[in-house]
């Protein structure tokens, strides 16, 4: 499967092939019928990624946060070791989607295979090539009917 990605120290923008989703429990497997890579939130992560390492704390400082508690935890060279490694990986662009339920997983009954669905939430509906997964119902993201959700998308 094909899924859009970038390289957070790089900048380097990729099409990636990866396996296919499995359905997490409290989840929900959508086969994608519209998805959206957003121009505010991908395009401040395209120019976050050309920043110096100074100029991405300066523009992050939850994350700064984050490096200082793990120092904390972890101690510098293990955190160093960490930060590098995942400013070097790949990161899934795009977080939102309108779709169909092809598989249902223990504890989301309310929904059912066949049901027109839009989720929307980075970690909650990351697209991978024509399929969402993990799309749940929670405060981070929304996974619903679709005519009620994302009743502006048609085709």
């Amino acid at each position: 499967m094909k899924q859009v990605a970038q390289n957070y120290k790089s900048g380097e923008l990729a099409v990636l092939d990866v396996p296919p989703p499995g359905c997490a429990p409290g989840g929900v497997l959508v086969r994608s019928l519209y998805s959206l890579i957003s121009t505010g939130t991908e395009l401040m992560k395209v120019g976050e990624a050309k920043l110096s390492l100074v100029g991405k704390a300066k523009a992050r400082p939850d994350q700064v946060r984050k490096v200082l508690d793990s120092v904390a935890q972890q101690g510098a060279l293990n955190t160093y070791k960490k930060v590098m490694n995942k400013l070097d990986s790949y990161t899934p662009l795009g977080y939102s989607l309108c779709g169909v339920v092809v598989e249902v997983g223990a504890g989301a009954e309310e929904f059912s295979v066949g049901q027109l669905v839009a989720a929307a939430g980075n970690e909650f509906a990351t697209s991978v090539g024509n399929w969402s997964h993990n799309a749940r119902n929670t405060s981070a993201s929304i996974a619903g009917p679709a005519w009620r959700i994302a009743s502006h998308v048609s085709r």
